[in-house]
């Protein structure tokens, strides 16, 4: 039994926009796609990438918590334009690290697949190699930028 756009629209505007471009055999396969087959070579490789997930899921809910409490000390320390400069240009380092959380949280693009229609081995490995390397940037990042903040707000406070 294959899905049609028509079929689609009884789940909801929402899914029916998002799957608009999918192919019925996509949706049919979707499960499949995500738990990429049961052989004990993906079982590892499946486990490292939900480790991935949690560190930087742990670490985007850091990255959030620190962006809030500079909204909340902006109006209270930025007197000077000079400040409020200095305080968006945390912030916005603070969002270069979230969308790099972002990304390795990301789905795998079911586009490069093998002929069976599984996800390649080497794409899994290059792709979690991306994801640990981009993570490690993003939490040494985070580490110095908030050591920085940690300095940087007496600083202010003292400026003004």
């Amino acid at each position: 039994m294959t899905e049609t756009p028509a079929d689609r629209e009884g789940f909801g505007a929402l899914y029916a926009a998002l799957t608009n471009k999918w192919g019925a055999q996509t949706v049919a396969d979707f499960a499949r796609t995500i738990e990429n087959g049961d052989d004990a070579g993906n079982v590892e490789t499946i486990a490292a990438f939900q480790v991935i997930d949690g560190k930087a899921s742990g670490l985007l809910t850091h990255v959030s918590m620190m962006i809030a409490g500079l909204g909340i000390c902006a109006p209270l320390l930025a007197q000077h334009r000079f400040e409020e400069i200095f305080i968006v240009a945390e912030i916005a380092a603070y969002l270069v690290i979230a969308v790099g959380c972002l990304r390795c949280l990301s789905v795998l693009h079911s586009r490069r697949k093998t002929v069976a229609g599984k996800i390649s081995k080497l794409h899994m490995q290059r792709e979690l190699i991306i994801r640990h390397e981009l993570y490690r940037v993003c939490i040494n990042s985070s580490i110095y930028l908030t050591i920085f903040v940690f300095l940087s707000l007496p600083f202010l406070l003292w400026w003004q």
